[in-house]
């Protein structure tokens, strides 16, 4: 199974095709992979997308071994411009997801 997914990946790059992995595709490889059933495959991507919502709200770090960490920070506000008009206005403070690679993963990226 895996050898027609990577045929698929590597014909996409060949075409230069480059998007967004969906939730759908996500379900579709776990169908493959796994032989669930597109409900089932479906619905275990809802709940690890679920779970994963939940505890980043919770203000919690999310650590995907061999692929990454997601942190959540905060950030203070500041002074910005509208792209539109150009006129100075106030960002307001906010939380965001930050992303850090595991070092696998960056190997990977940078052979």
């Amino acid at each position: 199974m895996k050898k027609e997914t990577k045929k698929k990946a590597s014909s996409d790059e060949g075409n230069g095709k480059k998007g967004n992995v969906t939730r759908k595709e996500l379900a579709v490889a776990i169908n493959k992979e796994l032989d669930l059933s597109q409900r089932n495959s479906a619905e275990l991507v809802d709940t690890i997308f679920a779970s994963m919502k939940e505890t980043l709200v919770g203000g919690e770090s999310l650590k995907l071994v061999q692929f990454g960490t997601l942190t959540v920070r905060d950030k203070s506000p500041r002074r910005g411009r509208n792209p539109r008009t150009g006129e100075s206005m106030m960002i307001t403070k906010r939380k965001m997801v930050s992303f850090r690679p595991s070092k696998r993963l960056r190997e990977l990226l940078n052979q």
